[in-house]
Protein backbone atom coordinates (compact mmCIF):
# COMPACT_ATOMS: atom_id res chain seq x y z
CA UNK A 1 0.00 0.00 0.00
CA UNK A 2 2.82 2.41 0.87
CA UNK A 3 4.52 1.68 -2.48
CA UNK A 4 1.30 2.37 -4.39
CA UNK A 5 0.76 5.62 -2.52
CA UNK A 6 4.32 6.69 -3.27
CA UNK A 7 3.91 6.08 -7.00
CA UNK A 8 0.62 7.99 -7.05
CA UNK A 9 2.39 10.88 -5.37
CA UNK A 10 5.14 10.97 -8.04
CA UNK A 11 2.58 10.93 -10.83
CA UNK A 12 0.70 13.80 -9.24
CA UNK A 13 3.90 15.84 -8.92
CA UNK A 14 4.77 15.30 -12.58
CA UNK A 15 1.23 16.26 -13.61
CA UNK A 16 1.45 19.45 -11.60
CA UNK A 17 4.75 20.42 -13.22
CA UNK A 18 3.35 19.89 -16.71
CA UNK A 19 0.27 21.91 -15.84
CA UNK A 20 2.48 24.71 -14.50
CA UNK A 21 4.49 24.80 -17.75
CA UNK A 22 1.31 24.83 -19.78
CA UNK A 23 -0.03 27.70 -17.72
CA UNK A 24 3.13 29.77 -18.24
CA UNK A 25 3.25 28.85 -21.96
CA UNK A 26 6.93 27.84 -21.64
CA UNK A 27 9.07 25.00 -23.07
CA UNK A 28 11.69 22.99 -21.33
CA UNK A 29 15.08 23.67 -23.04
CA UNK A 30 17.84 21.06 -23.05
CA UNK A 31 21.35 22.48 -23.04
CA UNK A 32 23.71 21.11 -25.77
CA UNK A 33 27.52 21.08 -25.80
CA UNK A 34 29.21 23.79 -27.94
CA UNK A 35 30.59 22.59 -31.30
CA UNK A 36 34.17 21.29 -31.24
CA UNK A 37 36.73 23.80 -32.55
CA UNK A 38 38.01 23.03 -36.07
CA UNK A 39 41.10 20.86 -36.22
CA UNK A 40 44.16 22.99 -37.04
CA UNK A 41 45.83 22.14 -40.35
CA UNK A 42 49.52 21.90 -41.19
CA UNK A 43 51.24 21.66 -44.58
CA UNK A 44 54.19 19.45 -45.57
CA UNK A 45 56.22 19.05 -48.77
CA UNK A 46 59.50 17.34 -49.66
CA UNK A 47 62.35 18.02 -52.11
CA UNK A 48 65.05 15.63 -53.39
CA UNK A 49 68.20 17.79 -53.52
CA UNK A 50 71.00 15.21 -53.13
CA UNK A 51 72.83 14.91 -56.45
CA UNK A 52 74.27 11.40 -55.97
CA UNK A 53 71.29 9.81 -54.20
CA UNK A 54 68.99 7.30 -55.93
CA UNK A 55 65.27 7.65 -56.44
CA UNK A 56 63.45 7.79 -53.11
CA UNK A 57 60.10 7.06 -51.49
CA UNK A 58 58.88 9.41 -48.77
CA UNK A 59 56.78 7.85 -46.01
CA UNK A 60 54.52 9.55 -43.47
CA UNK A 61 53.38 7.26 -40.64
CA UNK A 62 54.75 4.36 -42.70
CA UNK A 63 52.55 5.15 -45.72
CA UNK A 64 54.22 6.19 -48.98
CA UNK A 65 53.16 9.72 -49.90
CA UNK A 66 55.83 10.39 -52.57
CA UNK A 67 56.95 7.46 -54.72
CA UNK A 68 60.05 7.21 -56.91
CA UNK A 69 61.16 10.85 -56.63
CA UNK A 70 64.29 11.57 -58.65
CA UNK A 71 66.92 14.21 -57.99
CA UNK A 72 65.59 17.75 -58.47
CA UNK A 73 61.99 16.59 -58.00
CA UNK A 74 59.73 17.93 -55.24
CA UNK A 75 56.17 17.39 -54.08
CA UNK A 76 53.34 19.86 -53.62
CA UNK A 77 52.11 20.59 -50.08
CA UNK A 78 50.15 17.87 -48.28
CA UNK A 79 47.41 19.16 -45.96
CA UNK A 80 47.53 17.29 -42.65
CA UNK A 81 46.02 17.58 -39.18
CA UNK A 82 48.39 19.38 -36.84
CA UNK A 83 49.99 16.68 -34.68
CA UNK A 84 53.11 14.50 -34.49
CA UNK A 85 54.09 12.44 -37.56
CA UNK A 86 56.73 9.82 -38.22
CA UNK A 87 58.62 10.67 -41.42
CA UNK A 88 61.19 8.58 -43.29
CA UNK A 89 62.93 8.62 -46.67
CA UNK A 90 63.73 5.27 -48.30
CA UNK A 91 66.34 4.95 -51.04
CA UNK A 92 65.26 2.74 -53.93
CA UNK A 93 68.20 0.41 -54.52
CA UNK A 94 68.52 -2.01 -57.47
CA UNK A 95 67.26 -5.01 -55.50
CA UNK A 96 65.75 -3.52 -52.34
CA UNK A 97 65.00 -0.30 -50.50
CA UNK A 98 66.71 1.11 -47.42
CA UNK A 99 65.81 3.92 -45.06
CA UNK A 100 68.39 6.67 -45.48
CA UNK A 101 66.71 9.54 -43.60
CA UNK A 102 64.82 8.97 -40.37
CA UNK A 103 62.48 7.64 -39.27
CA UNK A 104 62.05 10.82 -37.26
CA UNK A 105 59.07 12.15 -35.31
CA UNK A 106 58.12 15.70 -36.21
CA UNK A 107 55.58 17.77 -34.28
CA UNK A 108 53.81 19.68 -37.04
CA UNK A 109 52.07 22.80 -35.78
CA UNK A 110 48.87 24.30 -37.14
CA UNK A 111 48.87 27.11 -39.68
CA UNK A 112 52.49 26.27 -40.59
CA UNK A 113 54.20 25.18 -43.80
CA UNK A 114 57.07 22.69 -43.59
CA UNK A 115 59.58 21.96 -46.36
CA UNK A 116 61.71 18.85 -45.81
CA UNK A 117 64.76 19.02 -48.10
CA UNK A 118 67.07 16.01 -48.55
CA UNK A 119 70.59 17.49 -48.76
CA UNK A 120 74.16 16.26 -48.84
CA UNK A 121 75.99 13.38 -50.46
CA UNK A 122 75.52 9.63 -50.19
CA UNK A 123 79.14 8.96 -51.15
CA UNK A 124 80.41 11.33 -48.47
CA UNK A 125 77.90 10.01 -45.87
CA UNK A 126 76.46 13.50 -45.38
CA UNK A 127 72.89 12.87 -46.53
CA UNK A 128 70.45 14.51 -44.11
CA UNK A 129 67.07 16.26 -43.93
CA UNK A 130 66.77 20.01 -43.52
CA UNK A 131 63.38 21.14 -42.19
CA UNK A 132 62.31 24.68 -43.05
CA UNK A 133 59.15 25.98 -41.37
CA UNK A 134 57.21 29.19 -41.82
CA UNK A 135 53.78 30.44 -40.81
CA UNK A 136 51.04 30.41 -43.40
CA UNK A 137 50.65 34.05 -44.50
CA UNK A 138 48.56 35.66 -47.19
CA UNK A 139 50.50 37.01 -50.15
CA UNK A 140 49.59 40.63 -50.79
CA UNK A 141 48.16 41.47 -54.18
CA UNK A 142 50.89 42.45 -56.65
CA UNK A 143 53.64 40.55 -54.83
CA UNK A 144 55.57 37.32 -55.25
CA UNK A 145 57.32 35.40 -52.48
CA UNK A 146 60.81 33.88 -52.57
CA UNK A 147 62.70 31.87 -49.98
CA UNK A 148 66.31 31.01 -50.84
CA UNK A 149 68.40 28.02 -49.64
CA UNK A 150 72.08 27.21 -50.26
CA UNK A 151 71.93 23.47 -50.89
CA UNK A 152 75.21 22.71 -52.70
CA UNK A 153 77.59 21.07 -50.19
CA UNK A 154 80.81 21.61 -52.18
CA UNK A 155 80.18 25.30 -52.92
CA UNK A 156 81.59 27.84 -50.41
CA UNK A 157 79.79 30.87 -49.02
CA UNK A 158 78.09 33.01 -51.64
CA UNK A 159 76.33 36.33 -52.23
CA UNK A 160 72.94 36.28 -53.95
CA UNK A 161 71.77 39.16 -56.14
CA UNK A 162 68.14 39.51 -57.24
CA UNK A 163 67.79 42.45 -59.61
CA UNK A 164 65.85 43.60 -62.66
CA UNK A 165 67.31 41.97 -65.79
CA UNK A 166 70.72 43.03 -67.04
CA UNK A 167 71.49 45.46 -64.21
CA UNK A 168 75.27 45.74 -63.74
CA UNK A 169 76.38 44.32 -60.39
CA UNK A 170 79.24 46.77 -59.92
CA UNK A 171 77.13 49.18 -57.87
CA UNK A 172 74.59 46.68 -56.53
CA UNK A 173 74.45 45.24 -53.03
CA UNK A 174 73.51 41.56 -52.69
CA UNK A 175 70.05 40.70 -51.46
CA UNK A 176 71.67 37.99 -49.32
CA UNK A 177 75.29 38.09 -48.19
CA UNK A 178 77.74 35.44 -47.03
CA UNK A 179 75.25 32.60 -47.41
CA UNK A 180 76.72 29.29 -46.22
CA UNK A 181 75.67 25.75 -47.10
CA UNK A 182 72.35 24.81 -45.42
CA UNK A 183 71.60 28.49 -44.72
CA UNK A 184 68.24 29.82 -45.87
CA UNK A 185 66.54 33.20 -45.94
CA UNK A 186 63.23 34.33 -44.53
CA UNK A 187 60.31 34.46 -46.93
CA UNK A 188 60.91 37.57 -49.04
CA UNK A 189 57.96 39.38 -50.62
CA UNK A 190 58.80 41.45 -53.71
CA UNK A 191 56.67 43.04 -56.44
CA UNK A 192 55.54 41.07 -59.48
CA UNK A 193 57.90 41.52 -62.42
CA UNK A 194 60.97 40.30 -64.31
CA UNK A 195 64.01 39.43 -62.23
CA UNK A 196 67.50 38.01 -62.64
CA UNK A 197 69.19 35.86 -60.00
CA UNK A 198 72.97 35.93 -59.94
CA UNK A 199 75.32 34.21 -57.52
CA UNK A 200 78.91 35.16 -56.75
CA UNK A 201 81.43 33.92 -54.25
CA UNK A 202 81.22 36.06 -51.12
CA UNK A 203 82.71 39.52 -51.58
CA UNK A 204 83.28 39.06 -55.31
CA UNK A 205 81.46 40.35 -58.39
CA UNK A 206 82.39 37.53 -60.78
CA UNK A 207 79.16 35.64 -61.48
CA UNK A 208 79.27 31.86 -61.00
CA UNK A 209 75.56 31.37 -61.74
CA UNK A 210 73.15 33.49 -63.81
CA UNK A 211 69.47 32.62 -64.16
CA UNK A 212 68.80 34.98 -67.03
CA UNK A 213 65.42 36.73 -67.04
CA UNK A 214 62.74 35.15 -64.83
CA UNK A 215 59.16 36.36 -65.22
CA UNK A 216 57.50 36.09 -61.79
CA UNK A 217 53.73 36.44 -62.03
CA UNK A 218 50.96 37.16 -59.55
CA UNK A 219 50.78 34.62 -56.73
CA UNK A 220 54.21 33.06 -57.32
CA UNK A 221 55.53 31.50 -54.12
CA UNK A 222 58.85 29.69 -54.53
CA UNK A 223 61.42 27.87 -52.44
CA UNK A 224 64.56 28.45 -54.52
CA UNK A 225 67.41 26.02 -53.79
CA UNK A 226 70.94 26.16 -55.23
CA UNK A 227 71.98 22.52 -55.78
CA UNK A 228 74.90 20.74 -57.48
CA UNK A 229 74.79 21.20 -61.25
CA UNK A 230 74.17 17.92 -63.10
CA UNK A 231 73.45 19.67 -66.39
CA UNK A 232 75.95 21.22 -68.82
CA UNK A 233 78.07 24.33 -68.40
CA UNK A 234 80.71 25.53 -65.99
CA UNK A 235 78.49 26.77 -63.15
CA UNK A 236 78.83 24.66 -60.00
CA UNK A 237 75.11 25.04 -59.28
CA UNK A 238 71.68 25.07 -60.85
CA UNK A 239 68.50 26.30 -59.18
CA UNK A 240 65.45 24.30 -58.17
CA UNK A 241 62.30 26.42 -57.96
CA UNK A 242 59.72 24.54 -55.89
CA UNK A 243 56.30 26.14 -56.26
CA UNK A 244 52.69 25.35 -55.47
CA UNK A 245 52.22 22.95 -58.38
CA UNK A 246 55.64 21.80 -59.58
CA UNK A 247 59.42 21.98 -59.20
CA UNK A 248 61.43 23.39 -62.10
CA UNK A 249 65.15 23.26 -62.86
CA UNK A 250 66.66 26.62 -63.83
CA UNK A 251 70.03 26.04 -65.49
CA UNK A 252 72.62 28.75 -65.89
CA UNK A 253 71.64 30.99 -68.80
CA UNK A 254 74.98 30.32 -70.50
CA UNK A 255 74.69 26.53 -70.28
CA UNK A 256 75.25 25.07 -73.77
CA UNK A 257 74.10 21.82 -75.27
CA UNK A 258 76.70 19.04 -75.19
CA UNK A 259 77.00 16.68 -78.16
CA UNK A 260 79.26 13.72 -78.76
CA UNK A 261 79.51 11.73 -81.98
CA UNK A 262 79.82 7.94 -82.38
CA UNK A 263 80.97 6.36 -85.66
CA UNK A 264 78.89 3.16 -85.87
CA UNK A 265 78.86 2.52 -89.66
CA UNK A 266 80.90 -0.64 -90.08
CA UNK A 267 81.45 -0.32 -93.84
CA UNK A 268 82.42 3.37 -93.75
CA UNK A 269 85.99 4.74 -93.76
CA UNK A 270 87.34 7.38 -91.39
CA UNK A 271 85.16 10.50 -91.50
CA UNK A 272 85.02 14.19 -90.64
CA UNK A 273 82.13 15.85 -88.79
CA UNK A 274 81.15 19.30 -90.11
CA UNK A 275 78.79 21.48 -88.07
CA UNK A 276 76.77 24.26 -89.71
CA UNK A 277 79.01 24.11 -92.81
CA UNK A 278 81.65 26.19 -91.04
CA UNK A 279 83.12 24.08 -88.23
CA UNK A 280 85.03 20.88 -88.90
CA UNK A 281 84.49 19.63 -85.39
CA UNK A 282 86.09 16.19 -85.79
CA UNK A 283 88.56 14.84 -88.32
CA UNK A 284 89.68 11.35 -89.32
CA UNK A 285 87.22 9.62 -86.99
CA UNK A 286 87.52 5.83 -87.43
CA UNK A 287 84.78 3.22 -87.07
CA UNK A 288 83.85 2.62 -83.39
CA UNK A 289 85.36 5.94 -82.25
CA UNK A 290 83.54 8.10 -79.67
CA UNK A 291 84.26 11.82 -79.41
CA UNK A 292 84.35 13.99 -76.33
CA UNK A 293 81.31 16.16 -75.71
CA UNK A 294 81.28 19.29 -77.87
CA UNK A 295 79.63 22.44 -76.46
CA UNK A 296 77.11 23.89 -78.93
CA UNK A 297 74.49 26.61 -78.66
CA UNK A 298 71.02 25.32 -77.77
CA UNK A 299 69.35 25.68 -81.15
CA UNK A 300 69.05 23.79 -84.43
CA UNK A 301 72.34 22.73 -86.02
CA UNK A 302 73.24 21.05 -89.27
CA UNK A 303 75.53 18.03 -89.05
CA UNK A 304 77.34 16.68 -92.11
CA UNK A 305 79.55 13.62 -92.24
CA UNK A 306 82.12 13.30 -95.03
CA UNK A 307 84.76 10.65 -95.68
CA UNK A 308 88.12 12.12 -94.70
CA UNK A 309 89.48 11.06 -98.09
CA UNK A 310 86.59 12.70 -99.99
CA UNK A 311 86.00 16.12 -98.45
CA UNK A 312 82.71 17.67 -99.60
CA UNK A 313 81.11 14.31 -100.35
CA UNK A 314 78.52 14.12 -97.61
CA UNK A 315 77.23 10.73 -96.58
CA UNK A 316 75.07 12.24 -93.78
CA UNK A 317 73.31 15.62 -93.90
CA UNK A 318 70.96 16.12 -90.94
CA UNK A 319 69.45 18.93 -88.90
CA UNK A 320 69.26 18.30 -85.14
CA UNK A 321 67.54 20.59 -82.63
CA UNK A 322 69.38 20.79 -79.31
CA UNK A 323 67.85 21.86 -76.01
CA UNK A 324 69.65 24.00 -73.46
CA UNK A 325 71.79 22.21 -70.87
CA UNK A 326 71.09 18.73 -72.30
CA UNK A 327 73.69 16.07 -73.16
CA UNK A 328 73.32 14.19 -76.46
CA UNK A 329 74.98 11.25 -78.17
CA UNK A 330 74.61 11.34 -81.96
CA UNK A 331 75.29 7.98 -83.57
CA UNK A 332 76.05 7.75 -87.26
CA UNK A 333 74.44 4.36 -87.84
CA UNK A 334 73.38 2.21 -90.81
CA UNK A 335 75.49 1.17 -93.78
CA UNK A 336 76.94 2.70 -96.93
CA UNK A 337 76.13 -0.39 -99.00
CA UNK A 338 72.44 0.49 -99.19
CA UNK A 339 72.79 4.21 -98.43
CA UNK A 340 70.96 3.78 -95.10
CA UNK A 341 73.48 5.63 -92.97
CA UNK A 342 71.87 8.39 -90.91
CA UNK A 343 72.18 10.41 -87.71
CA UNK A 344 70.58 8.85 -84.65
CA UNK A 345 70.47 11.36 -81.75
CA UNK A 346 69.71 10.18 -78.21
CA UNK A 347 69.57 12.07 -74.90
CA UNK A 348 72.17 11.23 -72.25
CA UNK A 349 71.65 11.54 -68.49
CA UNK A 350 75.11 11.76 -66.91
CA UNK A 351 74.08 12.05 -63.24
CA UNK A 352 75.91 9.38 -61.30
CA UNK A 353 74.29 7.63 -58.31
CA UNK A 354 76.53 6.45 -55.47
CA UNK A 355 74.51 3.34 -54.65
CA UNK A 356 74.22 1.84 -58.13
CA UNK A 357 75.84 1.31 -61.50
CA UNK A 358 73.85 2.64 -64.44
CA UNK A 359 74.05 0.48 -67.58
CA UNK A 360 72.74 1.33 -71.07
CA UNK A 361 72.95 -0.77 -74.26
CA UNK A 362 72.25 0.33 -77.86
CA UNK A 363 71.44 -1.81 -80.93
CA UNK A 364 73.45 -0.18 -83.74
CA UNK A 365 73.98 -3.15 -86.07
CA UNK A 366 71.75 -2.73 -89.15
CA UNK A 367 72.08 -6.30 -90.46
CA UNK A 368 71.47 -7.95 -87.11
CA UNK A 369 67.92 -9.07 -86.35
CA UNK A 370 66.08 -8.12 -83.21
CA UNK A 371 68.00 -9.26 -80.15
CA UNK A 372 67.38 -10.35 -76.58
CA UNK A 373 69.70 -8.99 -73.92
CA UNK A 374 70.66 -10.90 -70.78
CA UNK A 375 72.39 -9.50 -67.69
CA UNK A 376 73.15 -12.44 -65.41
CA UNK A 377 75.29 -13.48 -62.47
CA UNK A 378 77.00 -16.30 -64.43
CA UNK A 379 77.72 -17.20 -68.04
CA UNK A 380 74.90 -19.74 -68.39
CA UNK A 381 71.68 -18.18 -69.67
CA UNK A 382 69.87 -21.44 -70.40
CA UNK A 383 67.43 -20.99 -67.50
CA UNK A 384 67.36 -17.18 -67.49
CA UNK A 385 64.81 -14.75 -68.85
CA UNK A 386 66.02 -11.90 -71.05
CA UNK A 387 66.23 -8.54 -69.32
CA UNK A 388 65.19 -6.96 -72.66
CA UNK A 389 63.41 -8.76 -75.48
CA UNK A 390 63.05 -8.09 -79.20
CA UNK A 391 65.31 -5.02 -79.24
CA UNK A 392 65.39 -3.71 -82.85
CA UNK A 393 68.02 -1.73 -84.74
CA UNK A 394 68.24 1.87 -83.46
CA UNK A 395 66.68 1.05 -80.10
CA UNK A 396 68.15 1.14 -76.61
CA UNK A 397 67.53 -0.19 -73.14
CA UNK A 398 67.56 3.15 -71.33
CA UNK A 399 69.54 3.38 -68.11
CA UNK A 400 69.29 0.23 -66.01
CA UNK A 401 70.26 0.40 -62.33
CA UNK A 402 72.37 -2.52 -61.12
CA UNK A 403 73.80 -3.38 -57.76
CA UNK A 404 77.59 -2.95 -57.96
CA UNK A 405 79.27 -6.26 -58.79
CA UNK A 406 80.30 -8.61 -61.58
CA UNK A 407 77.81 -9.59 -64.29
CA UNK A 408 77.71 -11.39 -67.63
CA UNK A 409 76.13 -9.57 -70.58
CA UNK A 410 74.87 -11.68 -73.48
CA UNK A 411 73.04 -10.71 -76.67
CA UNK A 412 71.18 -13.39 -78.60
CA UNK A 413 69.01 -13.48 -81.69
CA UNK A 414 65.51 -12.75 -80.36
CA UNK A 415 63.70 -15.84 -79.16
CA UNK A 416 66.82 -18.01 -79.07
CA UNK A 417 69.64 -18.75 -76.66
CA UNK A 418 72.27 -18.46 -79.41
CA UNK A 419 74.79 -15.83 -78.33
CA UNK A 420 75.62 -13.14 -80.88
CA UNK A 421 77.69 -11.22 -78.33
CA UNK A 422 79.20 -12.71 -75.20
CA UNK A 423 78.73 -13.81 -72.60
CA UNK A 424 81.02 -10.90 -71.64
CA UNK A 425 82.06 -10.64 -68.00
CA UNK A 426 81.89 -7.04 -66.77
CA UNK A 427 82.44 -5.48 -63.37
CA UNK A 428 80.22 -2.51 -62.58
CA UNK A 429 81.05 -0.04 -59.80
CA UNK A 430 78.65 2.14 -57.86
CA UNK A 431 78.58 5.77 -58.90
CA UNK A 432 79.52 5.00 -62.50
CA UNK A 433 77.77 4.86 -65.88
CA UNK A 434 78.42 2.20 -68.51
CA UNK A 435 77.16 2.56 -72.09
CA UNK A 436 77.74 0.11 -74.94
CA UNK A 437 76.55 -0.17 -78.54
CA UNK A 438 76.30 -3.45 -80.44
CA UNK A 439 77.81 -2.98 -83.92
CA UNK A 440 78.95 -5.18 -86.80
CA UNK A 441 82.46 -6.21 -87.69
CA UNK A 442 84.73 -3.91 -89.70
CA UNK A 443 83.32 -3.82 -93.24
CA UNK A 444 79.89 -5.03 -92.08
CA UNK A 445 78.30 -8.31 -91.04
CA UNK A 446 78.87 -10.76 -88.23
CA UNK A 447 80.28 -11.33 -85.69
CA UNK A 448 78.92 -8.46 -83.63
CA UNK A 449 81.11 -6.46 -81.30
CA UNK A 450 80.73 -3.58 -78.82
CA UNK A 451 81.54 0.10 -78.75
CA UNK A 452 82.08 0.94 -75.08
CA UNK A 453 81.56 4.44 -73.66
CA UNK A 454 81.48 6.48 -70.47
CA UNK A 455 83.07 4.70 -67.50
CA UNK A 456 84.10 1.49 -69.31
Amino acid sequence: MKKIAKNIGLIALATALVACNDDDNKKVEVETAPPAPPIAKTYLRVLHASADAPLVNVKVNNSIVVEGADYAVGSTFFELDAKSYNIAVDAILPSESATVIGPVDLDLMGNTQYSVVALGSVAQATLEPLVISRSVAELASGNVRLQVLHGAPDVPQVDVYVTPPDVALSNENPLLSNVAYKTYSDALDVPVGDYQVRITLTGQKDVVYDSGTLALGEGTDLLVVAVPNTKTGTSPVMLLAQGKESTNVIADKNAPSHVRAIHAVADAPAVNLVVDDTITALTDVPFKAVSDYLPLSPTSHNFKVEPSAAVGTYVVDADVTLDKSVHYSVFVAGQLADNSQAAWPVVDMPRRVATEAKVRIFHAAPNAPQVDLYVTSDNDISDDTAAFSNVPFKAETGYVSLKPGTYYVTATVAGTKDAAIGPVMLTFEGGKIYSAAAVESVGGGLPLSLITMDDF
